[in-house]
């Protein structure tokens, strides 16, 4: 699986998405220090969560559904960067 940046948020949480599996699926990561937590796409759930409070992951999962058609988009063309380069 590879990992793509996506972007960083004001407070220092970094977020990651991976490529498109075979099955259509993307993971959506947000990571600050020890805290970690994986959305998954098209679904939009949350698929694991460490250290991030519950309104911070509901926050997370909001923005992760509402823009999931570029993260999604994105994913199938190798990353943001790879996407905007086209």
């Amino acid at each position: 699986m590879r990992i793509f940046d996506y972007y960083e948020t004001g407070d220092g949480v970094k977020v990651t998405h991976s490529d498109m599996t075979p099955e259509h699926n993307v993971l959506v990561f947000f990571d600050k220090g020890s805290q970690h937590l994986e959305v998954t796409l098209p679904e939009g759930r949350i698929v694991e969560n460490k250290g991030f409070s519950n309104s911070q992951a509901a926050a997370f999962l909001i923005s992760t559904v509402r823009g999931m058609k570029s993260i999604m988009d994105y994913a199938q063309r190798g990353g943001v960067d790879h996407a905007w380069a086209l």
